[in-house]
């Protein structure tokens, strides 16, 4: 059945909401700047950076089931969290509800309503329960199998000064204890709690479609990966 979505880990079917139409699967737009230039046909496209897309707003219909509460819906479809749409099974968006929330009558007599709630998505469809990947020996590859790069959540587990390299992508690490988390997708370096941002030089790796190779140099025991694989 295509009757349904799952917001934060909750299905809509469990609390007597059913979908009418979904969403249809929408490719972000590129984020680009056309600027005209004098005496040239047409204009030229200035992109923001690699793999950089707007914000979509996937919007399914749908009606809640007699007898349900208005009140508990409301207060469950709000916030920001992960919506999986059972039109696009395997994955999920980063999303946030941002639209009041009408509810109108379907036929005059009947208790069911119909609404529309607007998720404004994130633009990339991550792919769900990808298991975390261990690499144990420099020099081994990745295959990210998405269509655009991966924002990938690194440790790496050694000591002292560590080169890592992904890629062409060089990080310096400097004067580590046991480890140091590297979060390309908050650009952040980390340990638990404590920031280890100075310990970190170079940029924040990311995972290429197709085959990456990782290695190092310095006293590495092993690397734990969340790879974060995602498509448009």
């Amino acid at each position: 059945m295509n009757d349904w979505f799952e917001w934060n880990g909750f299905r809509s079917t469990s609390h007597g909401v059913r979908v009418l139409e979904q969403p249809p699967i929408t490719i972000p737009s590129e984020r680009a700047t056309f600027v005209d230039v004098p005496g040239k046909s047409g204009s030229l496209t200035l992109l923001e950076g690699d793999s950089v897309y707007d914000d979509m707003i996937l919007s399914p219909t749908c009606y809640l089931e007699r007898g349900r509460s208005i009140k508990e819906i409301s207060n469950w479809l709000q916030g920001d969290g992960k919506v999986t749409f059972a039109n696009r099974p395997g994955g999920f968006y980063y999303a946030r509800i941002v639209n009041q929330i009408p509810f109108e009558t379907i036929l005059r007599g009947n208790p069911e309503k119909m609404f529309t709630v607007n998720f404004r998505c994130k633009p990339f469809w991550y792919f769900a329960d990808v298991p975390n990947i261990t690499v144990t020996k420099s020099g081994e590859f990745i295959t990210n199998p998405g269509t655009v790069p991966a924002e990938p959540v690194i440790t790496v587990f050694g000591s002292g000064n560590i080169t890592l390299m992904v890629n062409t992508t060089i990080i310096e690490l400097e004067g580590i204890g046991e480890a140091i988390t590297l979060d390309t997708q908050l650009m952040e370096a980390y340990l638990g709690m404590d920031s280890f941002n100075s310990h970190m030089s170079g940029e924040f790796p990311v995972l290429l479609p197709g085959p990456n190779p990782i290695s190092w140099t310095g006293n590495v025991s092993k690397l734990l990966i969340q790879p974060n694989w995602r498509d448009l």
